[in-house]
């Protein structure tokens, strides 16, 4: 109808706008998916948020889900106020940050588990995030426990060689094992070569402990062996950290395969040396070494042990032979050797053979002619000696007029330059007989006082020894040997009697006697005194020598002072340059 009106459509066009503003304020929370922390450590949980939007006034709300799916606040914050929930695991150890971050203090391995952010905007609607927090927890790698007693490589088996074990760690840590600084390849089936038994464990406390024992059939080659275990775990950043065991070795039986013989001396071996040999056989336990020497193919035992060392001592020339060496192993293949034979040679040197041997006597004056002679493995040289002077390079020794010096030991020495040290002597000892013969010491001669005591000694010479006798015999005399020698001394009081007769020394044996005089004086203080004839023969000597420099100074100056003289008196004719000469 005309007069009708229709609806009023200015309130529908005013409709949309405020429809569209409602309809599209959208709140839009984000958080990491995976949120990483370290068992008893801090952890930040962020949320940030954007409302497209809306009012300004908005809240946040922290939730997380137990075991059951059902999700429980644990805390709530808008713009005035934070709130934490009582009565939760989480009431003391969380907060939200005024950017609406949710802070755990002392992560614990429960709080691995999902965390849901909610902002809530009024009219503008709601957000959610949710994110997982990961707990991560380094495991302790306990002491391995190794198999310490002995493993035989002839069994037919994997035996257990040890047992590793990680505790309290997050995520479960993994167990690798290792073999001279190499994985071994070993499998969690079960065989006679080489497997695993591993075992994983989740402590109540939430932490994971993990095992692993190794199986394995030894060979010989794993007497040297080293292994151990590496304990791998996981921390935040996707870091793969490690920790490695002790390194130990098996305690193997094995057989004998191999026996070495050797001579640990010198190859040069001389008499009087110490030999040593040594045996090693390479089973374990290590066998028991027999020794013998080996004698128009009989062995004569010399000794056993279990260190494998034959020491000869002081070898001589017997000691040259055949040693052998033998082990005992009834684990190794009969068609093993288990001896081993060595041979030595000992350098030496026969005796020396002396013509004339020991002892020889020789008449005073008289020539003697000694040899010497012997034999060794190698050529020798020979020398005679007497004391530390050579005397011949040669096998002979000739002596010309021998005198009573001439007497004593005289040495024949070998000498083999092939082999050092390797050296023998012989001696033989001369003898000198005849008259005796007297030496006299340098004495005082002259005394300055009568009753002044003077010590006078005859050295005597002569075989055999000859008795002494003092023209004094009121005085007590000293004797004494030295090499072939004897040294008699006296200390007389000069008197008018001793200087009349002088003191005199004899010695007799039975080739004759020979004497001995000894003439004293008695000079004043004044005078200088007197040694024996030789010193004063030597002062005389330099007063000589004094007196003819003294004459031949004199004639010089009278030969100057007479060609002066008859220059003067005209009487030398010399031309000028003569003259000059001559004044010069």
């Amino acid at each position: 109808m005309a007069g009708t009106s229709g609806p009023d459509l200015r309130w529908i066009l005013l409709l949309p706008p405020l429809c569209f503003t409602v309809c599209f304020a959208e709140v839009v929370v984000s958080v990491p998916e995976v949120v990483e922390a370290e068992l008893w450590k801090n952890v930040l949980i962020p949320c940030t948020h954007m409302i497209t939007e809306g009012p300004a006034d908005y809240s946040v709300q922290w939730f997380i889900a137990d075991k059951n799916g059902e999700r429980r606040r644990i805390a709530y914050r808008d713009e005035f106020s934070t709130s934490i929930d009582r009565n939760t695991e989480y009431t003391e150890r969380v907060s939200v940050d005024q950017d609406f971050s949710l802070r755990i203090t002392g992560v614990e391995v429960t709080d691995e588990r999902v965390f849901y952010c909610q902002v809530m905007a009024g009219e503008a609607g709601n957000g959610e995030g949710m994110t997982n927090l990961k707990v991560y927890a380094p495991p302790e790698l306990q002491e391995v426990k190794k198999n310490a007693g002995t493993l035989s490589v002839t069994e037919s088996s994997a035996s257990e060689i040890g047992t590793c074990v990680g505790k309290n760690g997050n995520p479960a840590p993994t167990i690798t094992w290792y073999k001279n600084g190499k994985v071994l390849p070993a499998t969690t089936e079960r065989n006679d070569d080489i497997y695993l038994v591993s075992r994983t464990v989740k402590e109540a406390s939430g932490l994971h402990s993990v095992s692993s024992t190794l199986y394995l059939r030894p060979t010989k080659q794993d007497k040297d062996s080293k292994f151990y275990c590496r304990l791998q775990y996981l921390m935040p950043q996707g870091k793969t950290e490690s920790v490695d065991s002790e390194k130990f070795s098996l305690k193997l039986h094995y057989y004998t395969e191999n026996v070495n013989f050797e001579l640990l001396s010198p190859l040069l071996i001389k008499e009087g040396d110490n030999v040593t040999l040594r045996c090693q056989a390479d089973g374990y336990p290590p066998p028991t070494y027999d020794f013998y020497k080996v004698t128009d193919n009989t062995n004569e035992e010399i000794e056993s042990n279990l260190e494998g060392l034959l020491v000869l001592e002081h070898v001589t020339k017997e000691s040259s032979g055949t040693y052998q060496c033998q082990t005992l192993d009834f684990d190794s293949p009969p068609e093993i050797l288990l001896t081993k034979n060595v041979d030595i040679f000992v350098n030496y040197l026969e005796p020396l053979i002396l013509e004339p041997s020991k002892e020889v006597r020789v008449p005073l004056e008289g020539d003697l002619e000694m040899s010497c002679s012997g034999h060794g493995s190698k050529p020798m040289e020979l020398k005679w000696k007497k004391g530390e002077k050579l005397l011949s390079s040669s096998s002979t020794l000739s002596l010309k007029s021998l005198t009573y010096h001439s007497a004593g030991p005289y040495t024949c020495e070998a000498s083999v330059p092939e082999v050092p040290g390797l050296h023998r002597s012989q001696s033989v000892h001369v003898i000198v007989q005849g008259k005796p013969k007297i030496e006299e010491k340098p004495y005082k001669r002259h005394v300055s006082t009568e009753g002044e005591k003077v010590t006078l000694t005859c050295l005597v010479f002569g075989h055999p020894n000859p008795e002494i006798f003092w023209s004094v015999p009121e005085v007590q005399h000293s004797m004494n040997h030295s090499g072939n020698v004897i040294i008699s001394t006296v200390t007389v009081e000069v008197t008018q009697k001793l200087i009349q007769s002088g003191v005199s020394c004899s010695a007799s044996n039975s080739h004759g006697t020979t004497q001995h005089s000894f003439h004293l004086s008695i000079v004043p203080s004044t005078a200088a005194p007197s040694l024996s004839p030789a010193v004063n023969q030597q002062q005389g000597g330099s007063s000589t020598a004094v007196i003819a420099v003294i004459v031949c100074v004199v004639v010089l100056l009278l030969l100057v002072g007479l060609f002066y003289f008859l220059q003067k008196k005209g009487k030398l004719h010399c031309g000028k340059s003569e003259k000059k000469s001559l004044i010069t």
